[in-house]
This record gives structure tokens, C-alpha cells and sequence, in this order.
């Protein structure tokens, strides 16, 4: 039998009530099925010898508007490793966490995972997905002026947000010189 195959097998029997798959890389996917249920998760392989989780590497999110993966509206995306053993394990929760509805946040992991505060910072500023007990939860990558969330399926492509008091860059082309004096 091989690794992937007890691992999947070892993984569904250690969370029975949990939707557990692999994905292409042959790597767990495990899904909570609420926010109380990450937490559960995440301290049950943070403390369980076979797994030894200890390092955060990924925290990212998806609009899952289409319902693929479910009725709510977002993914959230939890990849973790262990250093010692080479071990990755990735959870995934949907919500409806947005900053129109912040009841219904999720909460931050940030005190447990210190690489957690930029991670649902991007997350925030991308998705708006609001991170509740976040110590500084700000836009990180886009304007703080900037309407609206960029990786939002809503958001047109084509949707630009000028500021008159930005740097100007000239985009005309032009020879770059090669040598001192030469055009």
C-alpha cells in the first residue's frame, strides 16, 4: 500500500465526520466544517504526534460564487506543514465572511500562527473576507483608497481606479542607452 494511500485512509479515520480527499499532488484536503471546527482541527494536528504540525506556509481564499464547492460564497484555504516530518496538510472552510456582513467573520489565527497577520491581511484585501481579533486588519497590496476587492468574481477586469495625486510613469517607449552618451 502506498504512503498517499495510508495517509488518506489514516486521515479518514482520524477525522470520520470530516470530508477528506486528495488532491492532485496527492497532498490532504480536509474540510472543517465551521470556523470552531478549524480551531479543532488545527490543535488536534498541532499537538498529535503523527502529524507535528508546525508551520503556517499558505493562507488563501477563493470565490467560490459559482457553488462548485458549496453554498457559501468564499474558501478559505489553510496549508500546513510539518518541518520535521515533511508533512502537508490543507484545510479548507467555506463562509459568507465578507466586510458588508462582519458577524460573520472568521476568526483570526494570527495569535497561534504569527505569518497569519499578512496572509489575512492580503486575503482581507483581495477577497474583503474580515478577520475578527486580527491585530491590524488593513489593506496591504492595493491603495487604501481602492473601492471594492480585485479578486472578487463581481469586480470587472477592465475596472481602473485613478488617483490624481499618484506618481506619474511615463510608459512611451523609448531606446534604453546602453553607454554613457549614446541614444
Amino acid at each position: 500500500m502506498s504512503e498517499v494511500k495510508m495517509t488518506l485512509d489514516f486521515l479518514k479515520e482520524t477525522f470520520p465526520m470530516r470530508k477528506v480527499e486528495l488532491d492532485k499532488a496527492g497532498e490532504a484536503i480536509i474540510w472543517a466544517k465551521d470556523m470552531s471546527d478549524l480551531f479543532h482541527l488545527i490543535n488536534l494536528v498541532r499537538r498529535y504526534e503523527y502529524f507535528k504540525i508546525d508551520y503556517l506556509s499558505d493562507l488563501t481564499a477563493y470565490d467560490n460564487v459559482d457553488g462548485i464547492d458549496g453554498e457559501k460564497r468564499f474558501v478559505l484555504v489553510y496549508q500546513f506543514l510539518s518541518l520535521e516530518t515533511k508533512l502537508r496538510l490543507r484545510f479548507k472552510l467555506l463562509t459568507n465572511a465578507d466586510e458588508e456582513k462582519a458577524e460573520n467573520s472568521v476568526l483570526t489565527i494570527s495569535n497561534h500562527f504569527p505569518a497569519a497577520n499578512w496572509m489575512e491581511r492580503e486575503v482581507y484585501d483581495m477577497y474583503g473576507i474580515v478577520f475578527r481579533g486580527h491585530p491590524d486588519l488593513r489593506r496591504i497590496l492595493m491603495d487604501e483608497r481602492f473601492q471594492g476587492h480585485p479578486l472578487r468574481k463581481e469586480y470587472d477586469i477592465k475596472d481602473r481606479q485613478p488617483f490624481p495625486d499618484n506618481m506619474k510613469i511615463n510608459l512611451e517607449r523609448r531606446a534604453v542607452p546602453l553607454r554613457r552618451g549614446e541614444t
